[in-house]
């Protein structure tokens, strides 16, 4: 039996605010005449994010620019990537685009187009992730492999009194991380600890990976005739601007200096599912519709977490809808202005766990 099934959430505590949310949230889209999934500007987002991703990179690899240029095309194509995850693979993955599971799929791929494996990441953020936030053990996206403490059960090491300092760097090659090794090594382990990988999964993995590789080493080198080195060195560049934003943007929504991290004893939690995600998670200007439109929503974080199945487009009018019902029933909803604020407070965090001292959490 794996961790995750030995945890559970005591779902009948306070049923009622589900049930009265749920309800809530059901009678908007009725009432409205609207559907869950995609409306016209996800699709008008999905359109924009693709040719943007195809057309900086054309004009990457036909025109004729200098050094600088081809680095600054070079980084607003890296951004197209990121930008590509946040609003087309986030929702593919969660099924949130379409009625039609092979639609979403078929979206899915998005995520494999620019370098990560989507089965994966179905298995890490959809079922650990998701599932389980914050909870030690479970919650893959909380495991700093001893390198950076993220939890109060985590052992405190001396070194980790700099995690403020050095955490920067260590997002700026996670996603160099992803598209190089962790797909591969992560299959693997799953394989190897009884999950069953199709083998379909894994022939799609080193297809994509070299189509991948093939787009973004191969062609600059044949095309472009630019050293493979400093097409590398660009590559690591990118890819650092580009995992910083990717880490602070997540880490925005549960790692801040009032994080919540439940116990766990005999394999249970003492909140129902919803509570937790409460506790555990928290918005970034959610008022502000340019942030959601560059991250997918991601910075209207806790309506998310409870109904990842709805298209991110309906954040912004779902969010006030959840607030309302949660501070009725007498729940602390988290909600920072700004994504400065947010990432000062998960550096304030960072600090904090690093030297050992206790963060008083709200209630």
């Amino acid at each position: 039996m794996s961790k995750v099934q030995q945890v559970k959430f005591n779902n009948r505590y306070n049923k009622e605010f589900v049930v009265e949310l749920k309800s809530r949230i059901d009678d908007y889209f009725k009432s409205n005449n609207i559907s869950p999934y995609a409306n016209t500007k996800m699709w008008v987002k999905i359109a924009f994010w693709l040719i943007s991703w195809a057309a900086t990179y054309l004009i990457i690899i036909t025109g004729n620019f200098s050094g600088i240029q081809l680095f600054l095309l070079a980084l607003a194509h890296g951004f197209t990537h990121l930008f590509i995850a946040f609003n087309i693979s986030h929702d593919a993955n969660h099924n949130a685009i379409s009625r039609n599971r092979k639609v979403n799929r078929l979206l899915s791929y998005s995520l494999d187009l620019i370098g990560v494996n989507s089965f994966l990441w179905r298995k890490l953020h959809n079922d650990d992730h998701h599932g389980y936030v914050n909870i030690h053990g479970v919650d893959t996206s909380i495991e700093g492999y001893g390198v950076i403490r993220f939890s109060p059960k985590d052992p405190l090491k001396p070194f980790h009194r700099f995690q403020h300092i050095y955490a920067l760097f260590l997002y700026g090659i996670s996603t160099v991380n992803y598209v190089i090794s962790k797909d591969f090594l992560f299959l693997y382990k799953l394989q190897k600890k009884g999950f069953s990988v199709p083998a379909k999964e894994w022939a799609l993995l080193f297809i994509f990976k070299a189509f991948y590789y093939g787009y973004v080493f191969v062609l600059p080198v044949i095309i472009l005739g630019i050293p493979f080195w400093k097409i590398f060195l660009v590559f690591l560049v990118v890819h650092f601007f580009v995992g910083v934003t990717l880490a602070l943007v997540f880490q925005s929504g549960h790692l801040t200096e009032e994080a919540h991290f439940p116990e766990v004893e005999e394999g249970k939690v003492d909140d129902n599912w919803v509570v937790h995600v409460i506790r555990t998670t928290s918005d970034f200007g959610a008022r502000k519709p340019w942030l959601s439109w560059f991250f997918g929503g991601i910075n209207i974080h806790v309506i998310h977490h409870i109904f990842p199945h709805i298209c991110h487009t309906h954040y912004d009018a779902l969010a006030p809808i959840l607030r309302k019902t949660a501070e009725e029933y007498g729940y602390v909803y988290r909600d920072r202005n700004s994504f400065l604020k947010a990432i000062a407070s998960h550096f304030k965090f960072l600090r904090l766990y690093g030297q050992g001292k206790p963060i008083p959490e709200l209630s």
